[in-house]
């Protein structure tokens, strides 16, 4: 990648982000994605306008907001898919700001040669989930058996970069266990060296794929084959609404363990994929609507309908520059707002 070079063609007034993929809307009246639920807050809290005049229609993939305050620089966001591409943009100092859009290994490397890194702690829970649909993985003793066949702690140590956080308390690695487990179920080693096949659902994101691999490889230790599909965002979603999966990894976004992760698991929730239904996790939330993954685990932690990893710290690099008065851990969160306290210097 070279070293990073400090020249600047962006406009002295405007400050360059680069994100992975394009928000929905701009328009608060909408329903917007993760993204615009990412940049809406500038537009409904600090009153920036999208750069578009005259009933010009903006262009998600290339836009411009406008303060309202003129102190204030404008904030040009651009999509540019690819990881590398992206890593390069910022090397040649021709983009300011990357926010939780860098793939692990090319945050550290931008940090050793003396990039500005923010790395709060955030919850963005990342998980296996499973179809408790499923003739094996309904049983509760073969999720426990597949949970602890994965040396997670070893991953954390050795695979992230010190941008992860354990949760507590993790399950036990024990593949001697799984196996007996998976014998006192009666699923037999068959004479191909495997008791079972799942399929493993992810999305293209490179951490996302990794992780995948790292699960077939510790499930093959036990007897259980894993194929993984990696999936085009909206088809992967469309299959998890479906039930059409045995095993996905993904994540659960929120501010900290304090939010509501309510949907995720009570019977019918919105983002209910794996078919859970806890009687007494209902009736619980009928007095906490809003209960949190804090309140919610101790009834999760028995049945097993995900394996919770760890949670990712936020990382945020800015370019030289950025003047980053401001910025902390406390201002950092799942949005963008932290854009209208950047100045330039």
């Amino acid at each position: 990648m070279g070293t990073v070079l400090f020249t600047q063609n962006t406009p002295k007034n405007e400050i360059l982000i680069l994100i992975d993929r394009a928000p929905n809307t701009l328009s608060p009246s909408q329903t917007p994605d993760v993204m615009a639920r990412k940049i809406l807050p500038l537009i409904q809290e600090f009153q920036y306008s999208p750069g578009a005049t005259g009933g010009v229609e903006v262009d998600l993939e290339d836009f411009i907001l406008t303060p309202l305050e003129a102190h204030r620089p404008k904030l040009h966001f651009k999509v540019v898919k690819d990881d590398l591409t992206r890593a390069v943009w910022f090397s040649r100092n021709q983009a300011d700001v990357l926010f939780d859009t860098l793939s692990l290994s090319k945050t550290r490397y931008f940090e050793n040669q003396g990039a500005k890194l923010y790395s709060p702690v955030g919850f963005h829970l990342s998980f296996i989930g499973f179809n408790l649909k499923h003739p094996q993985l309904r049983r509760p003793e073969v999720r426990r058996a597949l949970a602890q066949a994965l040396p997670i702690e070893l991953w954390i140590k050795q695979k992230y970069f010190g941008f992860v956080d354990p949760v507590s308390p993790l399950p036990e690695f024990d593949p001697e266990a799984s196996k007996k487990l998976l014998d006192q179920a009666e699923l037999k080693t068959k004479e191909d060296g495997f008791r079972f096949t799942l399929r493993y659902l992810t999305t293209p994101v490179r951490e996302g794929n990794e992780l995948a691999l790292l699960v077939r490889e510790a499930l093959k230790q036990i007897g259980v084959r894993v194929e993984v599909v990696p999936l085009e965002s909206s088809l992967f979603f469309n299959k998890l609404g479906s039930g059409d999966f045995e095993l996905f990894g993904s994540r659960i976004l929120r501010k900290s363990a304090e939010d509501s992760v309510i949907e995720n698991f009570k019977t019918g929730g919105i983002r209910n994929y794996f078919g859970y239904s806890n009687l007494k996790l209902d009736e619980f939330v009928l007095s906490h609507p809003k209960a949190s993954w804090t309140q919610i685990d101790p009834f999760l932690s028995p049945d097993s309908p995900i394996i919770p990893l760890f949670t990712w710290r936020h990382g945020l690099l800015l370019s030289h520059r950025i003047h980053p008065s401001g910025i902390d851990a406390s201002t950092l969160d799942d949005s963008f707002r932290f854009l209208s306290a950047l100045q330039l210097n």
